[in-house]
């Protein structure tokens, strides 16, 4: 994005109006008031609750449906979840190889790849999405947000008619919100970062829609701003080349996130774990009520832990049962005793 082209979305998210033209139409979109917010939640909760009187199915039924119409799978929804996880493993090498070149750009293109990847099995998901009670009551609050909102160039409501094309114009106003990689441009540089500093001062409005709701644009760009200023703000923070890079920073957001919950998981397990005796030794064995325990639990092992535990288990697999010393982190562990023996008996 040029400087003149975020200098032009700066105002128009401060502006906070959308100028929609369609036809014969020519509209100015202003935020709503929260009363009248208020009313577009109203109309989509009894929208959904009509859906589901006349007997239009639920997303999740709908998925149901197209899984006996094979064109949805359970193998889809784990190729899904598989995709998710890929794209943010890439983030995470991107951002660890960071300073190998060439390894950087060999990732890039794999995540490229996992990203339309993941697109495309989102847009099988979410066929025929407008058929189901979700998807239509969120058609008719987004109709009504716009006749809520919809004003002539002189100020004045706009009256729709039956013959005005509603559903072009909500299309049209929903294509001019802007994406989140343009909403992250916008955050980190200029012209609106200094306006953000400035804003601090309350010296002047930084939105001109005082008392009304916030755009859609205005919300992003306001969170993204104070997520900027909290990577700043980090011990951690990360150079300036890294915050530059989308993808990037998503890896060191995502390795900071695995830093937080693995030091809140080993600090429940040291409460639960407090008897000396158990503390200083060398595995310590806690029972997990559910599999979300388990993984907590589990994400407490350091990494080098997590690869021994992977490895005794493929010996498990493989023997049906193992003692011990079939384990080769313990065949290790005597070894370096051993030796160890071995070298104090020679001292002596």
């Amino acid at each position: 994005m040029k400087q003149h082209e975020r200098e032009y979305f700066t105002s128009r998210i401060r502006s906070g109006i959308y100028k929609v033209q369609f036809a014969h139409l020519d509209l100015v979109i202003k935020p709503l008031t929260i009363e009248e917010e208020l009313e577009v939640q109203e109309a989509y909760t009894l929208a959904f609750l009509d859906a589901e009187d006349d007997g239009v199915v639920s997303h999740d039924e709908m998925l149901e449906n197209l899984e006996a119409r094979g064109l949805w799978s359970k193998e889809d929804e784990e190729k899904e979840e598989t995709l998710k996880k890929d794209v943010d493993r890439f983030k995470v090498e991107l951002y660890q190889n960071r300073n190998n070149s060439n390894l950087v750009e060999k990732i890039r293109q794999y995540l490229a790849v996992a990203k339309m990847a993941l697109i495309e099995v989102s847009n099988k998901r979410y066929q025929n999405y407008e058929n189901t009670v979700e998807g239509y009551a969120i058609k008719h609050k987004n109709k009504e947000a716009v006749k809520k909102a919809a004003r002539n160039k002189d100020g004045t409501a706009y009256i729709f008619s039956e013959e005005d094309p509603l559903e072009e114009i909500v299309a049209v106003y929903t294509g001019l919100v802007l994406s989140e990689q343009a909403i992250r441009e916008i955050a980190k540089k200029e012209p609106w970062r200094s306006l953000w500093i400035l804003s601090e001062s309350k010296a002047f409005e930084l939105f001109a829609n005082k008392g009304k709701e916030l755009t859609p644009d205005q919300r992003n760009l306001l969170i993204w701003s104070r997520m900027y200023d909290n990577i700043q703000e980090s011990m951690d923070c990360p150079p300036d080349e890294v915050i530059e890079d989308d993808d990037m920073l998503d890896g060191w957001l995502l390795v900071q996130k695995k830093k937080r919950e693995q030091e809140q998981a080993e600090n429940e397990v040291a409460n639960k774990t407090s008897n000396n005796k158990i503390a200083n030794s060398d595995e310590i064995f806690v029972m997990a009520g559910t599999q979300e325990d388990a993984n907590k639990i589990n994400s407490s092992n350091t990494y080098h832990n997590q690869q021994i535990k992977k490895q005794r288990m493929q010996i498990v697999r493989q023997k049906g049962e193992a003692k011990d010393l079939d384990f080769p982190d313990q065949q290790l562990k005597m070894r370096q005793k051993s030796n160890q023996m071995f070298k104090d008996k020679f001292r002596r």
